[in-house]
């Protein structure tokens, strides 16, 4: 402002700025009224001042802040000077108006502090528990639901945000009931299974244990060690059954050439074929490997050749193939026993199954085949039964094959007849 003066009309010019400084002054805030202002000029000495401020210089400088001590008060001072230096503002304040601006602007923010903040965690309290109250309403359900209750959960006035919180908490609640299923069905055909051979142990151990005559003893003895081998079958089996539904390392898959696994089968069952005089061929074209759990199909042809071998009466024949194509690797075999109806196919493929027709024949447990399906449909295989050539059962597994293995496999299926063409020759 100062540096904008006409030195030609300078008192006009600065009457009006003082008048505006001292309107400005009685409307501004209450503080402005403490603020003491000089206007000096070199010449004539002081020319303006205000009411509060002493009729010497504020401070001996002619620009920029300075502090000055004045009745032992400290004061404040800006100074600005104009273009030609003879004309000089001083603007001052005490040091004790300012210490009573800050005391009451920390007096307000400390009062705002006091007031607004247990206001503001009222109002954080509520947003937050209403925010939270579906979670609190989900733990409730889930504190009070008994171990064996496994129903889903409700998805109801639920937020989207929690929403897959609980699919995921109901898809665990149906693997668990389906885990506790499985567990109780294991236990009642344990139960169920195991109830008929323990009597029938129980009376031929209390017979050889009152009996005098050597030779019924000998035959009780017998009979507890028939009974002994079934239950021990029966065990195994039903184990068998439980880890293929309940353990993971069966679900690992891995090539797996199915004939090397016939050929250790049929090499490990030959004691029983041989006791029966049974004659076992195996008969293998284009043979391809496929993806597939090794200890899972294992146990599959063993169940298949065991019972063929279990159900053909002395004597007999029975025909394992393999036999490879483009799209799919077909499992079969064959045996010249008793057979099943066409009309028990379905019900041979249950759980502890056994046809009244053949349940003579050979001692089993009815899992087998309901071992076999379970395998096959971890393979994405299909189980057919059938008529046999032979006169008795025909079983046959088939393995689907990825269109792009296939190729591979042909040429490997190849080379492996070769050599045990050269090797028969």
């Amino acid at each position: 402002m100062l540096h904008s003066f006409d030195e030609k009309n300078i008192d006009d010019q600065l009457w009006g700025v003082f008048d505006d400084l001292l309107q400005v002054s009685t409307l501004g805030h209450k503080y402005e009224r403490k603020i003491a202002f000089q206007l000096w000029s070199k010449t004539n000495g002081i020319v303006l001042h205000s009411d509060s401020a002493p009729l010497f210089a504020l401070s001996s400088m002619d620009h920029g802040f300075s502090e000055t001590s004045i009745d032992e008060h400290l004061w404040h001072v800006f100074s600005i000077a104009s273009t030609n230096g003879e004309y000089i503002i001083h603007v001052g304040q005490k040091e004790e108006i300012r210490a009573a601006l800050t005391d009451e602007i920390s007096m307000q923010l400390v009062m705002q502090f006091f007031v607004g903040l247990p206001i503001l965690g009222v109002v954080i309290w509520l947003i937050v528990g209403r925010a939270l109250a579906p979670l609190n309403r989900l733990e409730i359900a889930l504190s009070r639901r008994e171990a064996s209750y496994l129903k889903p959960l409700s998805i109801e006035k639920l937020p989207n945000e929690i929403v897959p919180i609980v699919h995921e908490i109901n898809t665990l609640f149906v693997q668990l009931e389906q885990a506790f299923e499985h567990e109780r069905q294991f236990t009642a055909d344990a139960a169920h299974e195991l109830r008929t051979p323990l009597a029938g142990l129980l009376t031929q151990a209390q017979v050889a244990l009152r009996t005098a005559d050597e030779t019924v003893r000998n035959q009780a003895l017998k009979r507890i060690e028939q009974a002994v081998h079934r239950m021990t079958y029966l065990v195994q089996q039903l184990l068998t059954f439980s880890r293929i539904d309940s353990n993971q390392e069966y679900l690992a898959k891995a090539i797996t050439h199915v004939d090397q696994e016939i050929v250790r089968v049929i090499t490990e069952l030959d004691a029983e074929a041989y006791k029966k005089r049974i004659h076992v061929e195996f008969i293998e074209e284009n043979i391809v490997p496929i993806m597939a759990n090794t200890l899972l199909i294992n146990i599959l042809l063993r169940n298949v050749i065991d019972n063929a071998i279990k159900y053909t009466p002395q004597r007999g024949d029975i025909k394992v193939s393999l036999i490879g194509s483009d799209s799919q690797l077909l499992f079969c075999v064959e045996d010249s026993g008793p057979g099943i109806a066409p009309d028990q196919y379905e019900n041979s493929l249950k759980r502890f199954h056994r046809c009244v027709e053949t349940a003579h024949a050979a001692h089993g447990t009815g899992l087998g085949f309901s071992i076999v399906q379970r395998i096959a449909g971890i393979h994405h295989a299909e189980l057919a039964l059938g008529e046999s050539e032979l006169g008795g059962l025909k079983v046959k597994v088939t393995f689907a094959l990825p269109p792009r293995v296939t190729v591979e496999n042909k040429k490997w299926s190849r080379k492996l007849n070769f050599f045990k063409t050269q090797k028969n020759a």
